[in-house]
């Protein structure tokens, strides 16, 4: 049955993100584990910027409209990561060569719009190679910056240094932008194959951000900022710069509140795809 949830008021990390005005559709199939499972407000803030910069990175490397960008190309909704579906399709669609989903990429109707479709299905056709090696260059750049952090003591740092995390904007789009490449390429079945074959750079960058994450909680738990370490996670990154200055004791209860509304994402069921806001199902409760 449909899940109710209150809504409370919190931009950092909203229930539901409002759908584009123009292209409503949205898709959490692209996303490869662990993107695919709940997203803590740390994880959130750290990658929902370099999401939508790896997704508008492809889109230029095939040359795509950019009439047809939409306003709102990653949304979070009870704690699932979802994209916008219409710029996924499109891409996907250009990638391949394929004709995309006419439910998702409406087909133009007047002769201007038909001409610049057909105009830019031979543009990304010619920069297919143009994507390909916007791909291998993440690939090549992404285990440097992975690297460079992985030889950082956290112990070692100052709390301000860990507040910020161990990866840049820019460092996170190279990280995501080989797999969400990758993946447009693939359909259905190959993408759960996909999802059994682990992105072991993607992972060691989360596991970066948990360990440096684990040593400023400590470090707050001992200022008495927060209660318990793990709690940091549900600090957004400017939420935590500020933890680190101020000391306030009211990021105790910003972070339980979130704490206890992850919880209660857990027991939800959200699909696939969905137009607007998703219906949850309570069906794991």
């Amino acid at each position: 049955m449909p899940f109710e949830l209150d809504a409370p008021l919190d931009s950092a990390y909203p229930l539901v993100t409002p759908p584009d005005p123009v292209y409503p559709g949205q898709t959490r199939a692209p996303l490869a584990t662990p993107l695919d499972e709940i997203a803590t407000p740390s994880i959130w803030s750290v990658l929902a910027h370099p999401l939508e910069r790896a997704q508008l990175e492809l889109w230029q490397a095939l040359g795509l409209s950019a009439r047809a960008r939409p306003t709102t190309w990653v949304a979070i909704h009870y704690g699932r990561i979802a994209l916008n579906a219409h710029a996924w399709e499109r891409l996907r669609a250009r990638a391949t060569g394929e004709e995309p989903d006419p439910g998702l990429v409406e087909p133009a109707q007047a002769l201007g719009a038909r001409l610049a479709d057909r105009l830019e299905v031979l543009r990304a056709r010619l920069r297919r190679g143009a994507l390909e090696r916007r791909i291998e260059r993440a690939e090549k750049t992404r285990e440097g910056f992975v690297r460079r952090a992985s030889a950082l003591d956290p112990t070692e740092l100052d709390a301000g240094e860990l507040a910020r995390g161990p990866l840049d904007e820019r460092a996170w789009t190279e990280i995501l932008l080989p797999g969400l490449g990758h993946r447009l390429f693939l359909d259905a079945g190959e993408r759960r194959q996909s999802d059994m074959e682990p992105d072991r750079c993607f992972r060691a960058a989360i596991a970066l951000e948990q360990s440096w994450g684990h040593e400023l909680g400590a470090r707050l738990a001992t200022r008495r900022t927060l209660p318990a370490p793990s709690l940091v996670a549900y600090l957004t990154v400017p939420e935590r710069i500020r933890a680190v200055l101020d000391g306030a004791s009211h990021w105790t209860e910003i972070a339980l509140a979130r704490h206890e509304r992850v919880e209660q994402f857990a027991k939800l069921d959200l699909p696939l795809e969905f137009w607007g806001r998703p219906r949850p199902d309570a069906e794991k409760a």
